[in-house]
């Protein structure tokens, strides 16, 4: 047998010519269906030319299980990208806010009853589809090529998440950097975008000032020639928004003042970019190794500030304030609504994601096991960020003198930018914990954006193999280089407003459309038992309770994405920043946005139908059938359940009398004749309803393996 390229040399072009054209001579001679075309002979398709190096390959090594796509290191790798990808800057800004405001702790039985019953089956689903067929989020929807455009969906939303996410980024490169010195910027107020209104709190009280104060905690200032009057509780007064507006962001009055380019936040914006370009070189090699750092930093950093926000005063306060749950808040349909939409962003679903990191899995990989794992880990990173935040918070109201009931606590860009690093401004020794949080959040914000971005680039590859696959570092390089350059204009000064109207309108309601239109491809179309097969085929079992999870999948997900939708379409409200409010217009233009990546899944169906073969009726069936490559990646996965798939394992078995008229749409018409091996052993023969042949005898492939089970011919 020739040698491929990953064996030590390549193959030669009369090689490859008489390896198709035997291939091309067995598949027209052979009896198999493609896989699934028809329901009673439930066998894969036949593997593609380019797909597999050899027919069976040797998967017991230390080394890569798929010599083309390669493979994580470790399991270990796997589960960090995954946790990393999972634990978003989300679970930081926003999940704390929901709990300050929905309840305290009783906030917590809404959110894990939607995760388990919502968010977890979808999550899921996901690794079962990657780690079964080895492909990124537009190929692994060879399992129900009509809705093949919902994986095109994905990978368009990935490209506004990533650009979103490295302008986060650079926003936080540029307070950490600024962090480093003796006086944080925003810890006084004299500074040229200080302002009349800035205040420092009790840190300058009102009484050394020489000011009033009065009932409501606000104090009135005098100054040379003018009176101010400066709240506590209003976070205009808050120097850290003041640095963040004015220094940061060069904020504009609008959104269509553009404004000045802040050349400082670019030159992060490029940093960052070029940060992700090199951790994602070497592909899942490098990016396996740099989650060490981007996914385990992050935690010891969070328990040395939790171990130093704790010990500050008013810090206990508040998590009482945390741990006293509100029960009257379950009542409210808010609540339970908005604890179902953070459950199922929490998880980062639908985004292509978890079809990537769970693709580079070996085959035999206990994907039920990392379920629970990896979930259970955002759990409980979700808990450690509240407790980090009411902390902080309790420290803020203590320093400003007021109610925790009554800090306008905001979540987003407001909670880590403004009232985080204004508490630990106040914290002894600043520039060394307000460093520390900063590095932290840059390094949660790279574990998600490092597999957002592989996850455009191996879906490319995964699609165009033949052009892109090997050309990996271009495609990578040409993704980071174009997505730079959109970056930029988002360090206008009108580049928050900008941002704000991607992340409202792209990563919200359009996820929950594609989460909806998943599920129902999978749980009616391709059908839930053959995936419960594929996880048997994977694992050796079925999950537990599997009964358990075909309801889920079925009946209650498609469900409560419906709910999820029609709450976000009833609760919107159209945007706005402050006091300010976006014109209308910037709304019709975010619907446009957000619907944009939609449309490509009616596209793709319709050029997925044109594009069939056949009658009307038997391009409707190739469609909504699994592709005829759809199956494991490697051959010897394939032969483990249908070894006569396989043609060097079938040689023996198949006489090339049988005649196959038809398309390759498995809905054929066939004229069988026994095979020369058939009449001489007399072996009988048992037939389905639909005429295909089957031997219950055991089989012998050409590597000499027995398959006792009953092989479909």
């Amino acid at each position: 047998m020739s040698l491929s390229s990953s064996q030590g040399r390549a193959a030669t072009p009369a090689e490859l010519s008489s390896k198709r054209s035997s291939r091309k001579e067995l598949i027209d001679n052979s009896l198999y269906p493609p896989f699934l075309k028809q329901m009673d002979a439930k066998l894969p398709g036949y593997v593609r030319e380019g797909d597999i190096e050899y027919p069976f390959e040797e998967t017991n090594g230390a080394g890569d299980e798929n010599r083309i796509r390669g493979n994580w290191s470790t399991k270990t790798d796997y589960l960090l990208a995954t946790v990393g990808f999972t634990f978003g800057i989300g679970n930081l800004w926003r999940f704390p806010f929901l709990v300050f405001k929905y309840g305290g702790v009783a906030f917590f039985i809404p959110y894990l009853i939607v995760l388990v019953l919502a968010a977890l089956p979808m999550f899921f689903m996901e690794m079962v589809l990657g780690q079964f067929s080895s492909l990124a989020a537009i190929s692994v929807w060879n399992v129900v090529p009509l809705f093949k455009g919902l994986g095109v969906a994905m990978v368009l939303v990935s490209c506004i998440i990533a650009i979103y996410l490295n302008i986060v980024s650079a926003w936080t490169l540029f307070y950490f950097i600024n962090s480093i010195s003796f006086s944080l910027p925003w810890s006084n107020c004299e500074n040229s975008w200080s302002g009349l209104n800035c205040s420092l709190g009790t840190r300058i009280s009102c009484t050394e000032a020489n000011g009033t104060l009065l009932l409501n905690g606000s104090c009135i200032i005098q100054y040379a020639n003018t009176t101010v009057v400066i709240s506590g509780t209003n976070p205009q007064s808050i120097p850290s928004l003041r640095y963040f507006h004015e220094d940061v962001l060069m904020l504009s009055t609008g959104f269509t003042e553009i404004g000045t380019l802040n050349w400082y936040l670019g030159i992060c914006v490029v940093l960052s970019w070029v940060v992700v370009f090199l951790c994602l070189f070497q592909g899942v090699k490098s990016s396996g190794k740099v989650v060490y750092v981007v996914v385990v930093l992050p935690f010891i950093i969070m328990t040395v500030l939790l171990a130093r926000l704790l010990t500050l005063e008013g810090s206990l306060a508040a998590l009482t304030h945390f741990l006293r749950p509100d029960w009257k808040a379950l009542k409210m349909f808010t609540v339970w609504g908005e604890a179902a939409v953070h459950a199922f962003y929490s998880v980062a679903c639908c985004t292509g994601g978890l079809y990537t990191t769970s693709s580079y899995n070996r085959f035999h990989n206990n994907l039920f096991k990392d379920l629970w794992l990896i979930l259970s880990v955002d759990v409980i990173t979700s808990v450690i960020c509240c407790v980090l935040t009411f902390s902080a918070i309790g420290f803020t109201c203590f320093e400003f003198s007021i109610s925790l009931e009554k800090f306008p606590i905001r979540d987003g860009f407001h909670l880590v930018f403004v009232f985080l690093a204004e508490a630990l401004a106040g914290v002894p020794v600043a520039p060394l914990y307000t460093g520390l949080f900063f590095l932290m959040v840059i390094l949660i914000i790279h574990s998600t954006q490092l597999f957002v971005v592989e996850t455009i680039v191996t879906s490319l590859c995964d699609e165009f193999p033949e052009r892109l696959r090997r050309n990996r570092r271009h495609v990578l390089t040409t993704v980071c280089a174009a997505f730079m350059v959109l970056s930029i204009p988002f360090c206008l000064s009108a580049g928050l407003f900008w941002i704000m109207l991607l992340a409202e309108f792209t990563i919200t309601w359009p996820l929950v459309v594609i989460a909806f239109l998943e599920c129902m491809a999978i749980s009616w179309v391709y059908g839930i038992d053959n995936l419960l097969d594929n996880i048997k085929w994977m694992t050796g079992s079925y999950p537990p309770c599997y009964i358990f999870w075909k309801i889920l999948w079925k009946f209650i997900c498609p469900m409560v994405y419906l709910s999820i939708l029609c709450f976000l379409w009833l609760d919107w409200q159209s945007i706005s920043y402050g006091s300010y409010s976006f014109p209308y217009w910037t709304s019709l233009l975010g619907w446009a946005i957000s619907v944009f990546p939609l449309l490509f899944v009616p596209i793709v169906a319709i050029v997925q139908v044109c594009s069939a073969r056949g009658s009307l009726s038997q391009k409707w069936a190739s469609v909504l059938n699994p592709d005829d490559s759809w199956g494991p990646a490697l051959a010897v996965h394939r032969a483990e359940q249908f070894p006569l798939q396989i043609p060097e394992a079938r040689r023996l078995l198949i006489s090339p009398e049988v005649e196959v008229i038809g398309s390759r749409t498995g809905l054929n018409e066939e004229k069988e004749v026994p095979s020369e091996l058939q009449r001489d052993e007399g072996r009988p023969v048992s037939t389905t309803f639909s005429g295909k042949a089957r031997s219950a005898a055991p089989t012998i492939n050409s590597m000499g393996t027995t398959f006792e089970r009953e092989t479909a011919i």
